[in-house]
């Protein structure tokens, strides 16, 4: 018996859903910047977890090393709020909830505390999914044991040969948009096939972390730095999935390629050159690091897969759901756009399948997903790449607006910002490159790209 292949098994089937009831879990990740153009204030974040915590029904759920609280979960419901990776990030997991505009109303009044309060130290939660003065902050990790091992697993990739290694530290500065929706056994290779297929698609209609001061030419600076870390020295670790899976045992036998590359002993936290999961325990000794560098010697063991998390952009959680995980932060007054347009499709499952399995999209580009969602990703795509794009999001758009008009809870006004988008054929990145290049200061395209009314 394969032992890694049971657990891996155990780890993702165990929970899926048996109802066709869907929830709605929203993640959002947002840069802290200094308008000021120079480093983040960390007293100045510190501060507002007090004035969150003074103000809101929210208690302290985590501190880190040094006592500062860097989580905070509702009283009321689920919700946290929390520095993710570094202190730079502030992160919003909701509770889950079966509209979008639940989560909307909530992340109104947590947002109605925050950005009064770091305005008035010159400090702004922005809409980027890049921080635009990455360079510039201390991108130190959250001084807690997860993250600190993070940084330093992805440290181990900086050898300094490469433009890309430079950035190891680019958790702490990168943000996402992520959603996830309840999966059946019955739907959950369907839902990863067909969201996989318009990772295209969602490359162009979302991109919004161009890396500023840098030489990367993309529009979507996350996946590079995802791909070419230490996550990504096996392929099947994460990103876009080569091709469909034709059933579970399939999926599983690409999950069983993924790596392990961490555990936890007694409490305390280990990190090691990744192994892939089929081969781990065909070692009798891992060589591992403590968190202060130290060399340490592990035992493989079944525990250790409690650690394991892959990096794919469609996700399958231990929770029963896919987390679509490959979209950039948006513009404030788009934030929910991202969740809009994965719900909607979601809803029109079968149809979104039928208009995928003969498009005329990929007849003539293929089905090569990861080259596709670099190709459209790009600053400048030739006039019939663009149309062709263009025509292809309106009809994924279209059959979005149909699945959440079914539902009935108004949520296809969410979609708004993403139809501007096909009209003015521009996606966020591209606006604030036009911005930048019109003579914006980037402290003035974050205030725009803050604004809750964009402009």
């Amino acid at each position: 018996m394969d032992i890694a292949r049971e657990l891996l098994r155990e780890r993702y089937f165990s929970n899926l859903k048996q109802s066709t009831e869907l929830f709605v879990g929203i993640e959002l990740e947002f840069p802290i910047v200094n308008l000021s153009g120079t480093a983040v204030d960390f007293q100045v974040v510190f501060s507002l977890f007090s004035e969150l915590v003074e103000k809101l029904p929210l208690s302290i759920e985590k501190s880190d090393n040094n006592g500062q609280a860097i989580q905070l979960v509702s009283d009321e419901n689920e919700d946290r709020i929390l520095f993710e990776v570094g202190y730079n990030t502030l992160e919003f997991a909701f509770d889950k909830a079966l509209t979008i505009s639940e989560v909307d109303e909530r992340f109104t009044l947590y947002m109605a505390v925050i950005q009064p309060f770091l305005s008035s130290h010159n400090h702004l939660l922005t809409g980027m999914g890049v921080n635009p003065f990455w360079d510039k902050n201390d991108n130190r990790p959250v001084a807690s044991q997860r993250y600190e091992m993070l940084m330093a697993y992805l440290k181990l990739g900086d050898s300094g040969e490469t433009q890309t290694d430079k950035y190891y530290q680019f958790g702490a500065f990168i943000q996402g948009s992520q959603i996830q929706l309840d999966v059946t056994a019955e739907n959950m290779i369907t839902t990863i096939n067909a969201f996989n297929a318009i990772e295209p698609v969602k490359a162009w209609l979302f991109a919004n972390s161009y890396l500023w001061h840098a030489q990367l030419d993309t529009l979507i600076s996350r996946d590079v730095f995802w791909e070419s870390s230490m996550h990504g020295i096996f392929p099947e670790n994460v990103g876009v999935f080569p091709k469909p899976f034709s059933d579970q045992e399939d999926f599983l036998d690409y999950l069983n390629k993924t790596v392990l590359f961490t555990t936890a002993v007694s409490d305390e936290t280990y990190y090691f050159e990744p192994i892939q999961t089929h081969d781990y325990f065909n070692h009798d000794e891992i060589p591992a690091f403590d968190l202060l560098g130290g060399d340490v010697v592990l035992t493989p063991s079944p525990h250790d897969f409690k650690a394991h998390r892959s990096y794919q952009y469609q996700d399958l959680t231990t929770r029963g759901t896919v987390e679509f995980r490959s979209s950039c932060a948006q513009p404030m007054a788009d934030t929910f756009s991202v969740a809009a347009f994965h719900l909607g499709l979601m809803c029109e499952l079968p149809a979104l399948t039928d208009l995928l399995s003969d498009h005329i999209f990929y007849e003539d580009y293929g089905r090569d997903y990861q080259r596709l969602r670099r190709r459209f990703s790009t600053r400048e795509l030739d006039p019939d790449a663009l149309a062709d794009m263009l025509a292809f999001s309106g009809e994924l758009l279209s059959l979005a607006s149909r699945g959440l008009e079914k539902r009935g809870f108004g949520e296809a006004r969410y979609l708004a910002p993403l139809y501007q988008r096909i009209k003015t054929r521009e996606n966020p990145a591209q606006k604030s490159i036009r911005l930048f290049e019109a003579g914006k200061s980037l402290s003035e395209i974050s205030e725009i790209f803050a604004n809750e009314k964009d402009s």
